[in-house]
């Protein structure tokens, strides 16, 4: 789950407790990164282990489909393998 060049980084605000926000400041002190760097890596650990396609994630939240037409097209990407969400090749016209 590599970034893409061309992507960019958006500015969120998130909640998180005092607690973790120091462990995640000393852990990115440790290794030197910064807090949305760790935040960021661990996301796309998670999903790795969890086995969560971002392709798949990306399908499902179309925006511009209503209710049924997205129920409809979730059923359609749950009987998917991996496999038909990897990226394919590059093909030159």
């Amino acid at each position: 789950m590599e970034q893409r060049a061309e992507e960019t980084k958006v500015r969120k605000n998130i909640t998180i407790t005092p607690s973790l926000w120091e462990i995640v400041r000393s852990v990115g002190k440790i290794q030197g990164k910064s807090a949305s760097a760790l935040i960021e890596e661990s996301i796309k650990l998670y999903l790795k282990k969890e086995n969560i396609n971002r392709a798949y994630m990306k399908m499902m939240k179309a925006p511009y489909l209503d209710d049924e037409e997205n129920a409809e097209i979730s059923k359609a990407l749950d009987r998917l393998s991996e496999k038909d969400l990897d990226i394919g090749g590059e093909v030159e016209l």
